[in-house]
Formats: structure tokens, sequence, C-alpha cells
């Protein structure tokens, strides 16, 4: 009987299955990030503009969308060697929001996004993770 192990066909199925679990972690926390600057409840003050009524974010809340530019400038990146990923919101301002300046309190929207799917990031690379491993028998 002969016992053959290739440690490196494993730490690369281990690696690509991590990775599998980032996308899929990364892109859930983009998609709630959007959902929350989309969606109510806002209940900051009203005003209108452009003959719009619009609604702001109240501090804390994630930003009220108006014009939609915040929402439409996030993306995903990925590191594949570092088996990383990010979401990283574009516009001149989102950085201002999710943290506050001085004229205006934070609008956080992207650390809440991660800090839900905390959980749900985790189950997805161990899932990936344990699928992967199923194949060596």
């Amino acid at each position: 009987m002969v016992v053959s192990w290739s440690g490196k066909d494993v730490l690369s199925k281990i690696t690509n299955a991590a990775n599998i679990g980032v996308f899929r972690g990364t892109e859930q926390v983009l998609a709630t990030a959007v959902k929350s600057i989309h969606n109510p409840p806002k209940t900051g003050h009203i005003y209108k503009r452009r003959g719009v009524v619009h609604q702001a974010s109240a501090p804390g809340e994630a930003p009220a969308t108006d014009t939609g530019r915040l929402a439409q400038s996030g993306r995903t990146e990925y590191d594949r060697k570092k088996i990383l990923g990010r979401v990283i919101f574009s516009t001149n301002y989102a950085r201002e929001l999710e943290y506050g300046t001085q004229k205006i309190e934070p609008r956080p929207y992207a650390r809440p996004a991660l800090a839900v799917n905390k959980d749900f990031i985790q189950q997805a690379v161990k899932e990936e993770i344990i699928a992967s491993l199923a194949s060596f028998k």
C-alpha cells in the first residue's frame, strides 16, 4: 500500500476556498452597506432641493441617498495572495460621512455593514474550506 500526501495541493485548495469565502463575504458587506444607504428609516431634517423633497439622515444613521453617487461608488477589490477583500466607496465625501468631520457627525455605513456580516464571512470561509477538503479522499 502506498500513501501519498501532497501538501502543496492541499494548501492550494484551502487558499482557493478561503478566497472564495472572502469573495462571498466581501460582496455581502458591499450589498449590506448599499442597502443601508438606500433604505429608511432616515430621521434627519426634511428639506426641498431642485423641487424634490429629501429627508436627511440623522447622526449615527447610514447616510440618506440623494443623488445615488455614494452607493454607486461602492466596489470590491481583492488580493488573492493575502486572502483579502476590501469594500471601497470612492466618492470624495465617503470618508467624511463614515467618520464625520468637525462640521458633521458620523453617518456610518461601511463599518456597521462589516460588523453585521462578521459571522457570515467566517461561515462562508469555513464552508468553502470544508467543501474543498471533501474532495480529498
